[in-house]
């Protein structure tokens, strides 16, 4: 049975896209990236808008069709998320919601998983996805398979996936 993990923020949802328009919406157009705020404008930034962000978000193109189609497969399906975090409890139930209204299949969630690499070797991971390269470094180190998802092609020592097609055929040909 293969199990996969899968993180939200980038990787099942467009959230820089959405925190960049928000920022650019408010005046600020001179950042090409919402983390690019200095520290304290950054927090004051996520403060007003993580909830907004966090529920409103979309998914990333066929993120859904393709985890219905590993539901379908039996493959299951692991969310670990950060989400949580650092004082940010209440995005918990915010984040519930958000996948049962968007109808995003999965086994389990995690939330408060600072440490991605912990979590995937204790839930039996067998793949995990996620656009962070510093987090799938500490993953690959336990021997689990990593796909990084970058709309850049970015080049990287995990392999790169541009969408949630090549996440699919990825799957189909090294997995099924």
């Amino acid at each position: 049975m293969l199990i996969i993990g899968v993180d939200i923020d980038d990787t099942l949802t467009n959230t820089t896209l959405f925190a960049n328009n928000i920022l650019k919406a408010s005046g600020i157009d001179n950042l090409e990236d919402y983390h690019d705020l200095e520290q304290v404008a950054f927090n004051e930034f996520i403060k007003k808008n993580i909830k907004r962000i966090q529920r409103d978000v979309t998914l990333k193109d066929d993120a859904k069709e393709v985890l219905d189609w590993f539901k379908r497969k039996g493959i299951v399906i692991k969310i670990i998320t950060a989400r949580g975090s650092q004082g940010f409890e209440e995005l918990v139930p915010i984040t519930l919601n958000y996948l049962n209204e968007k109808g995003i299949p999965y086994d389990k969630i995690l939330f408060f998983q600072e440490n991605k690499a912990e979590s995937c070797l204790a839930e039996s991971v067998d793949v995990f996805i996620d656009d962070k390269e510093r987090v799938l470094d500490e993953i690959a180190k336990l021997g689990i398979k990593t796909l990084i998802f970058s709309e850049k092609k970015e080049t990287s020592k995990h392999q790169v996936v541009s969408s949630w097609k090549e996440v699919k055929n990825y799957i189909l040909k090294h997995y099924l």
